[in-house]
């Protein structure tokens, strides 16, 4: 499937159809929201490619972008053009989620290059805990430890070995230890005691990759420095988290927030849903708190009709090649094989995604 795609793809360029849909009305009306998560500072890409890119490839996006003279608004006047029918042509907004570090080190200098304005969904609460998260760095470690079988007694304390050999045993350790973290009710500190054991006995250096910042959000030196500098920097729960009650919720819209206030953001009206987790009941809620859009991990361009709590976007990978990237600019990978994961993701499936999601609530 993946091969006929491309050369559906390959042949489409080859005919000029990407040329006709990058001039054509009917992506004139219509909104491509890009998202991107972190920035490979070393070796990310190999472990997570659906979530890093490298800074090479990241920059050669820019580059398609630029040479397809696709016009990059800011997420504000990209909403208000397509509310006011007064897009311009081949409109795209660059969003990143979870504000790592990475994203102040490798991507924003890119952004400058190109002059392209970019909103950051930022979760808040490890901005002030400069150290690796948690629920990223463990299942990294156990990856950097592929084909090796070690004791589980002295990173969880039961008997028995964590088989490294395989896809299905990493993920297993990654898990087991993640589980083993919560029902212990570690603190913050105590979890990266816990890192700090695990990597010795993985033989990786822990400080190494503490001070590297692999795996640490932007601290508010950075956003204010951003804020200052004219990146829009905007909500995305300050724990992470998608509590199921409503007063939880708007808790941690509150705390987000009030972050974002104390680094000069003072406008915090745009959000996007962490794990992509969403369900009509809380439009409403976000509606209330003053939110006026939110996007989510659903993929498709906007257009007049979308609902403004619910817009999808583009999730751009290490996966995706440059044809099919290159056809969502021009809007033709929409029309070919149509939007994927339709239905949103609901509260139903918290749990199974919370488990999946390797930011939330670490």
């Amino acid at each position: 499937m993946k091969a006929a795609k491309s050369l559906t793809l390959m042949g489409a360029q080859t005919l000029g159809v990407y040329s006709v849909f990058r001039r054509s009305n009917w992506r004139a009306q219509r909104l491509l929201i890009l998202g991107y998560h972190g920035i490979s500072l070393q070796d990310e890409h190999l472990w997570r490619p659906g979530l890093f890119m490298t800074p090479d490839l990241f920059a050669s996006r820019m580059q398609a972008i630029s040479r397809m003279g696709c016009n990059v608004l800011s997420l504000d006047e990209a909403l208000h053009r397509l509310n006011t029918g007064s897009l311009l042509p081949l409109s795209v907004v660059l969003t990143f989620d979870d504000g790592f570090y990475n994203f102040f080190r490798l991507a924003y200098p890119i952004l400058r290059q190109f002059g392209f304005p970019a909103t950051v969904y930022q979760t808040t609460y490890y901005s002030s805990w400069n150290k690796p998260l948690f629920n990223l760095i463990c299942p990294y470690l156990f990856w950097k430890a592929s084909g090796r079988v070690v004791d589980a007694s002295p990173i969880i304390g039961r008997s028995g070995t964590f088989n490294l050999r395989t896809e299905q045993g990493r993920t297993s350790a990654s898990l087991e230890t993640l589980t083993f973290a919560r029902s212990a009710g570690l603190s913050a500190d105590e979890k990266q005691q816990l890192v700090q054991t695990l990597a010795s006995c993985l033989g990786e250096d822990y400080q190494e990759l503490s001070d590297n910042r692999l795996f640490n959000l932007m601290n508010k030196a950075e956003l204010t420095q951003l804020v200052n500098e004219g990146v829009d920097i905007q909500l995305h729960t300050h724990r992470h988290r998608v509590p199921l009650n409503k007063g939880l919720f708007l808790k941690e819209l509150a705390d987000n927030q009030e972050f974002l206030k104390e680094i000069g953001q003072l406008e915090a009206r745009h959000f996007t849903y962490p794990s992509g987790v969403y369900r009509k009941e809380v439009f409403p809620w976000l509606a209330e708190f003053g939110v006026r859009s939110a996007t989510t991990c659903e993929t498709g361009l906007a257009h007049s009709q979308s609902n403004p709590m619910c817009l999808p976007r583009f999730i751009d990978t290490s996966q995706a090649s440059g044809l099919e990237f290159k056809a969502w600019l021009c809007g033709l990978r929409e029309l070919l094989w149509g939007r994927r994961n339709a239905q949103p993701k609901t509260f139903e499936r918290v749990t199974k995604t919370q488990a999946d999601c390797p930011m939330v609530a670490d």
